[in-house]
């Protein structure tokens, strides 16, 4: 908005005084003195524009030829009762026609104009006060969110507590056949021996670790908008909008509150992920023994974790070297930070022969090669569903987009399309390890699962952050903010109020049809830890359980060269087997699913040869959930 004070000395907004008319008698009106009393023309206030006056610009009253008020004559202070008429122009001069004097009082003009501050001054409070409480509000319910899923453990979540619920010695053993490192579950072991293990209590974990990324990443935004504001490539403001945009994005994102509502260790990995950039950060601004010492700690924390870390670790550990070569005031705490980083590799060392026995002989036979797409369908795969992960996935994106290329310059984006820092190294650090990964699925056989991808996801909300606070439009970026909360939010509560599993379902009708003594089996072995738990649980059904080509029963899953084992089982061979199990007086309740890798139809063929020697009848049908099955019952021998 424009007022009087704004404008240049020379012009002024209010009545210009109406010239003297040519003749004799004609009384000299000087122009009246705009003093700071005056309001100011409301035309101009509202537009920003000067109204235009009968006088060319020339001879526009200038201020410093305003006459003084004290030296101003009766004649030209008192209005005299009506003015002569003007003198009829000669010939050859210019008439300047007269002003307008019916003009309205200013009062009214003043109030209106009092009126209008008062409510953009209220307008604009309210408006950051209502900012604010939505902030806090969504925040508030991306909390709610990681501890409401109502859903069954499912085969991840039922073998992780399985193992995290046996004494240490057996825990270190059951994960050298699992292919995990240990961190996650010695934490879970603790936590179970307070709280229980519950479904509820059990998961609660996640979500406190996940709760606990919030501040950090309401930091790291903060950090990476000075970083920005430092390096010319943002706005003065950037460091607090950073800050809050990454607060809610982490707060509200669908990929944090769906697995802070599961029991494995994916939450664990954001928040290292998190402080592992704090204390490389720290080390290179000063690389003293406590800083250095930290970074070490934080390194091993991660990969102590999850194996896809190492990725992470190895993206920040190449660019380290690189810029050791490139900058020479950069190499010492480059260099050392490296070091404090490969001696990790000491902390690391007593896991070392269960991780290679693990690489070799575990992995992921489950798993199917991925095609370079993942890497764009990924980024959509934290926005959450479809129904509201388009549009997430969209805002995420185009934000990432402005973080790497662009600026604030005035009203506009300035955009740089080789990257500006410090987006160029979020980008790198978000992406590089994604890459990484396809290529070790392509050619190492690894499998490449969204719920593995978190160790990107801080990066890639980072910036985000960065680009959605760089709107030069204040109006744009809240609403940006406010769109992305709102589907974020909406995504989540989809994923965590969805139930996940049969389990439960088939639990509760084997309850319902099962006799002491019969017979439950699993095909494929997958399906038994999560229904084996649900039964367990009731505590008033007495079956045998028999688990389809491994002998480590239905709580576990023995993932040591599993493909072979697989691909060695016979569906009509185990058949004879649970028929002869359950005899003549018992039933058989089959749980079953088809589809899974390296079995072919081998599930198919069990219930096929099944039924040849005793009635079948299906109790539960296999529904479109991430962890289906069906339920078969084969009763007594005919």
């Amino acid at each position: 908005m424009v007022s009087a004070d704004d404008l240049p000395t020379g012009q002024v907004t209010g009545t210009t005084a109406e010239p003297a008319a040519a003749g004799p008698g004609a009384a000299a009106v000087a122009p009246r003195p705009r003093s700071a009393q005056d309001p100011p023309n409301d035309h101009a206030v509202l537009t920003g524009r000067l109204p235009r006056t009968g006088l060319p610009a020339e001879t526009q009253p200038d201020a410093q030829t305003q006459p003084d008020a004290q030296t101003m004559t009766a004649a030209e202070t008192e209005p005299s009762a009506e003015a002569p008429p003007a003198a009829e122009a000669e010939p050859g001069e210019q008439t300047v026609p007269a002003q307008r004097t019916d003009y309205p009082s200013r009062a009214e003009p003043a109030r209106l104009i009092a009126r209008f501050r008062r409510a953009r001054d209220w307008t604009v409070a309210a408006s950051y006060q209502f900012f604010l409480a939505g902030t806090l509000l969504a925040v508030a319910a991306g909390a709610v969110l990681r501890f409401a899923t109502p859903s069954h453990l499912w085969l991840d979540e039922s073998l992780t507590v399985g193992i995290a619920s046996r004494p240490v010695p057996d825990l270190l053993q059951a994960l050298r056949h699992d292919g995990s490192p240990p961190l996650y579950y010695l934490l879970l072991h603790v936590w179970i021996s307070v709280f229980g293990d519950g479904d509820i209590a059990v998961r609660a974990l996640s979500g406190v670790l996940s709760l606990a990324t919030l501040p950090l990443a309401w930091l790291a935004g903060r950090y990476v908008g000075r970083a920005a504001t430092a390096l010319g490539n943002g706005g003065p403001s950037a460091e607090q909008r950073v800050g809050l945009v990454a607060l809610l994005l982490f707060a509200c994102s669908p990929y944090a509150i769906r697995y802070g509502s599961e029991t494995r260790m994916y939450s664990l990995v954001v928040l290292l992920v998190l402080v592992f950039g704090f204390a490389a950060v720290r080390a290179l601004n000063r690389p003293d023994l406590p800083r250095l010492a930290a970074l070490t700690l934080a390194t091993a924390a991660l990969v102590y974790t999850h194996y896809w870390t190492f990725l992470v670790v190895f993206t920040v550990a190449a660019f380290l070297l690189l810029q050791a070569r490139r900058r020479e005031h950069y190499r010492r705490p480059a260099l050392r930070a490296f070091v404090a980083m490969a001696a990790s590799a000491v902390l690391f060392a007593p896991w070392m022969p269960v991780f290679l026995f693990q690489m070799l002989h575990t992995g992921t036979p489950w798993a199917p090669r991925v095609q370079a797409q993942v890497l764009l369908d990924t980024v959509f795969d934290w926005a959450g569903p479809q129904s509201t992960g388009a549009l997430l996935g969209i805002i995420l994106l185009g934000g990432a987009l402005i973080g790497l290329t662009a600026r604030p310059l005035g009203g506009e984006l300035h955009v740089k399309i080789s990257g500006r820092a410090p987006g160029r190294y979020l980008a790198a650090i978000w992406l590089a390890p994604l890459v990484l990964a396809y290529f070790v699925n392509m050619f190492g056989g690894s499998a490449y699962a969204e719920r593995y991808t978190g160790i990107a996801l801080p990066a890639y909300l980072l910036l985000a952050a960065l680009g959605i606070a760089q709107l030069p439009v204040h109006r744009a970026f809240v609403a940006v903010v406010v769109v992305a909360s709102i589907s974020g939010l909406l995504g989540g509560y989809q994923l965590a109020r969805t139930e996940r599993t049969q389990a439960g379902e088939i639990a509760n009708r084997i309850a319902d049809l099962a006799r002491p003594g019969d017979v439950v089996a699993y095909c494929p072995d997958q399906l038994g830890p999560a229904v084996h738990r649900a039964i367990q649980r009731r505590g008033d059904i007495d079956i045998r359980e028999i688990v389809y080509a491994d002998e480590a029963g239905p709580a576990l899953v023995d993932w040591v060269d599993y493909a072979d084992r697989m691909k060695r089982a016979n569906g009509a061979a185990f058949a004879a087997e649970v028929n002869d199990l359950a005899g003549p007086d018992h039933a058989v309740l089959l749980v079953r699913a088809d589809g899974y890798r390296f079995l072919e139809g081998a599930c198919a063929v069990l219930s096929d040869q099944l039924a040849s020697l005793r009635d079948r009848a299906l109790q539960v049908e296999k529904r479109d959930l991430y962890e289906g099955a069906s339920l078969e019952r084969f009763s007594t021998l005919r």
